[in-house]
Order: C-alpha cells, then sequence, then structure tokens
C-alpha cells in the first residue's frame, strides 16, 4: 500500500435549501461579487435568493453575469478587474462548470495585478492568497466545486487550459439539489455524463488510491441509478437530489485521482469543434472505455463486480436512452478535416498522463479515428 495525498473543500454544506445558509456563513469581509452566466440563474430566481441572502448579512453585493459556455480567459480578466474595481472581499461563484470556472479563476487574478493568461504561461506563479471563494453549483456534473483547477479556453489558440493552485480549492461549496430542478434534458444528459465520466476514468486513473475508488464507485452507482430517471422527469426530486450527490462525490473523487483519455483528448475536441464539454465526454467515454481495457482488465473486473454490471455495456445503454450521439461527427459534421488541428493541440500532460494505456502521438490518432 502506497501513501497518498487528498485535497478537499474547506467546508461543504450538501442538501435541499443549502443556499439560504449564504446568510449565516461567516464569510469575511464586507463587499463580494456574485459570478454567474447570462440567464439559467436569473430566470431560476437563484441570482436573486443568493444576492438577498448576503444583503441581509449587511453586505455589499455586486454582480458579474454573462460568464459564457466554455468560458474565455478574457472573461476571466474582466471578472477579475470587476472584483478589483469594487474593492471586492470574496467572490460567490454561481452557476455550472463555466461560472465556477470563471469565479474561481477570478478569485486568484484579483489578488494581483497580472493577466490570467501570464498564470497559464507559466510567466508569474500563484502566490499571493486568493479571495475567499464559494462555490455554489447549479447542475450536476462538472464537479469544479470540489477541484483546485479552473477549465479555461484559450481563444486565441482555440485550445483549453488549466489554471491550477491549491489556493485556488473553493473555501465554502454550497450544493443545493433544488438548484438543479431547471435543468432541461439535454443539459441534465451532458452534465450527467459528464459526472459519470470523472467517476469512470477516476476510477481507472494510475493516479486512484483507495479513498479515490470508494468515492468513484458510490458516485458511478448513483449516476446510472438516476440519469434516466432525471433526464425524463426533471421534476424527480429524488432523481435530481442523487445526481447532484453522484456529481459531488465523483468531483471529489476525480480532484485527487486525476482523469485519462477522455478528458485529455476531449478538451482540444471541444475547443476546435466548438461543443459542449459534457456532450464530448459522453461520447468519448465508451470508446476510451474499450481502447484502454486491455490495460486495466483485472480494475474493470473489480468495479464490474462492485458496480454490479459491465461498465462499458452500462454506458452504451446510457448514452442511447438520453439520445447521446455515437460519434463527435454526428454534432461537429466537420469534424474528421479538423483532426489534424485537434491532433496539434493535444498535450500528453494532465489528463492524459493518468489514463491506464501510456498515450502518445500515434497512440491518440488511433483514439481519435474511432471517436470522429
Amino acid at each position: 500500500m502506497t501513501g497518498f495525498n487528498l485535497l478537499f473543500p474547506s467546508v461543504v454544506r450538501f442538501g435541499e435549501g443549502s443556499l439560504s445558509l449564504l446568510e449565516k456563513e461567516n464569510i469575511p469581509g464586507t463587499c463580494g461579487v456574485i459570478i454567474t452566466g447570462g440567464n439559467s440563474a436569473k430566470k431560476s430566481g437563484a441570482l436573486d435568493r443568493a444576492a438577498a441572502y448576503l444583503k441581509k448579512t449587511g453586505k455589499k453585493i455586486y454582480i458579474f453575469d454573462g460568464v459564457e459556455p466554455e468560458v474565455s480567459v478574457e472573461t476571466v480578466d474582466k471578472a477579475a478587474q470587476f472584483c478589483k474595481s469594487v474593492k471586492a472581499d470574496f467572490i460567490i461563484g454561481l452557476g455550472g462548470g463555466s461560472a465556477l470556472d470563471c469565479a474561481k479563476a477570478a478569485a486568484g487574478c484579483a489578488a494581483d495585478k497580472y493577466s490570467v493568461v501570464e498564470y497559464l504561461e507559466d510567466k508569474v506563479k500563484l502566490i499571493n492568497p486568493p479571495l475567499y471563494f464559494a462555490a455554489v453549483p447549479t447542475t450536476a456534473g462538472t464537479g469544479s466545486e470540489c477541484t483546485k483547477n479552473s477549465v479555461l479556453t484559450r481563444t486565441d489558440k482555440k485550445i483549453k487550459i488549466s489554471l491550477r493552485g491549491d489556493m485556488l480549492v473553493p473555501r465554502l461549496v454550497l450544493a443545493d439539489p433544488q438548484l438543479t430542478y431547471s435543468m432541461p434534458p439535454d443539459i441534465t444528459a451532458w452534465t450527467g455524463m459528464d459526472a459519470l465520466t470523472h467517476a469512470v476514468e477516476s476510477y481507472f486513473s494510475s493516479g486512484a488510491n483507495e479513498v479515490t475508488k470508494a468515492l468513484s464507485v458510490s458516485a458511478i452507482k448513483l449516476i446510472q441509478a438516476n440519469l434516466v430517471k432525471a433526464y425524463k422527469n426533471g421534476d424527480n426530486i429524488e432523481a435530481r437530489r442523487a445526481m447532484l450527490l453522484g456529481s459531488l462525490t465523483a468531483g471529489f473523487a476525480f480532484a485527487n485521482a486525476g482523469l485519462g483519455a477522455v478528458h485529455g483528448l476531449g478538451h482540444p475536441v471541444g475547443a476546435i469543434c466548438k461543443m459542449p464539454h459534457g456532450l464530448v465526454n459522453a461520447i468519448m467515454l465508451p470508446h476510451v472505455l474499450k481502447y484502454n481495457k486491455k490495460a486495466c482488465l483485472k480494475s474493470m473486473k473489480a468495479l464490474e463486480k462492485e458496480a454490479g454490471n459491465d461498465i462499458i455495456e452500462t454506458v452504451m445503454n446510457l448514452n442511447k436512452k438520453i439520445k447521446i450521439p455515437e460519434k463527435i461527427s454526428d454534432v461537429c459534421k466537420n469534424a474528421k478535416e479538423l483532426s489534424g488541428l485537434i491532433l496539434s493541440t493535444t498535450v500528453y500532460s494532465g489528463s492524459m498522463q493518468y489514463n491506464p494505456v501510456k498515450m502518445d502521438a500515434e497512440k491518440t490518432e488511433k483514439l481519435l479515428k474511432r471517436v470522429l
């Protein structure tokens, strides 16, 4: 048995009505910014409620909205500058993965004078303590509320890249299943499969340990039993609750174990084909599992014993039931023509280094042909 390290958010509150705890938590400072997307949090009323709870404590609250899907470095810089301009003491990230990633990165950048690009290019390091950051997810899938990294889009280079740092782990997570009730079926499907990918890839990751594997298995069981229910009936409260718990649990697993080739190749595919991250993962997961099977037969049998089914078959059946296409080209018609660009922007660090099959350019090209 080898040693391992674990990193988790300081405080996690899970349960219906958790959003109201913004009024009771000891969030430092007198001025804060809620960073969110352009529509869903407003339409659901979550943004107004979050602001109202914070204002009850006497804090001054500003809103930075309009975070786009697959958030760009330009938006992060604007958010960080906005936080500086109002002299914010803390940041609340409210929304899906892009909103949380933007808020997380802005919390780090607002504590210094540099553009996020300079951190990403290793010109400077994250040294100053970030602003206090609380994450409030409104989707059940991304796991961003659990991690130390923020996945950002470099629009100039058409790549996705992560800003990482132990200090970026949220100080507070409020995981309220009620905030996920308004997710439409397609978002439910994509984010749900994103969470399942986190759980499955972290289980087979070369960085997995006894604790992360137990978390992965728990998440897999929750998600495979409830994703179709939540997809078909968004008002199924128990399914929604189980999906958020599964997403959170999978987030704890992959944040500490790492992922694999679905994410390593999926990030450039998503950036270049302009596809939602969760949808890319859903399409790629069964292909990557088949590709990795020989390298992790023992682990796959162990997982199937614990989960009670054939994991590859289960993933394929789930995809069919929630209308996930079989290939990337079913969504991005010119995907095959873009394969050279995808391969040229794929990196072999980060998620890719934890894949059971050690990937190189030749192996990645073979895998990509299967997926496209």
